[in-house]
């Protein structure tokens, strides 16, 4: 081996080894652990618990990999994973313990396991780290998605509402909008060409 690739080894191994993807492992791992003993238990309020740690990790590991530096496609990849893994074991405890309203919860699970994973991952098309920069590509896709507002649109208000509430129809009101600005992305997006090369910014 020579000590180029050595040196690119050492790269990619010091990639992984940073802060923001040892607190996503500690949350993947965590909530997977309370979200297990929620559905044995049928424990809704430790499901809920289960939720905010979710949350509030997540927004954590975030912010210092901006702060820090240290923000990796791989840690990208690792984020959203951890993600749909964690939001979807929350979601089918929310079924099993209480009996939720199973149209809402699988067109959820459907807008974020499938159609919004699919649109978090073209990111790689282009020589962007994260979503977090598809500002660069198009601002409002970036806008609708992956601001803080649009965030917050994609999984906050119908998991509030469903908790907070015993309302059906705002929460499928909320996905219908969600829907819409899925179909709204895929279609300017689609009409995006992503530039040849591998380099990074």
């Amino acid at each position: 081996m020579g000590l180029s690739d050595a040196t690119q080894n050492k790269t990619r191994v010091e990639a992984i080894c940073t802060l923001p993807n040892f607190i996503t492992a500690i949350r993947t791992i965590s909530c997977l652990v309370i979200f297990s003993i929620a559905g044995y238990t049928q424990d809704m309020s430790l499901n809920i618990v289960g939720l905010a740690i979710f949350w509030a990790l997540d927004c954590l590991d975030g912010f210092l990999a901006r702060r820090l530096g240290q923000e990796t496609i791989l840690g990208a990849q690792f984020d959203i994973l951890s993600d749909r893994i964690s939001v979807a074991y929350f979601y089918l405890n929310y079924l099993f313990i209480s009996s939720g309203p199973v149209l809402i919860v699988s067109l959820f699970l459907l807008n974020f396991m499938v159609l919004d994973h699919h649109l978090s991952n073209q990111y790689l098309r282009w020589r962007i780290i994260s979503p977090n920069y598809f500002y660069k590509i198009d601002r409002t896709v970036w806008a609708l998605n992956w601001s803080a507002v649009g965030k917050f649109i994609n999984t906050g208000p119908v998991t509030l509402l469903l908790l907070l509430t015993k309302s059906t129809i705002a929460p499928m009101v909320i996905l219908i909008l969600v829907f819409i600005i899925k179909g709204y992305s895929f279609y300017r997006m689609s009409k995006l060409v992503p530039p040849t090369g591998t380099e990074f910014d």
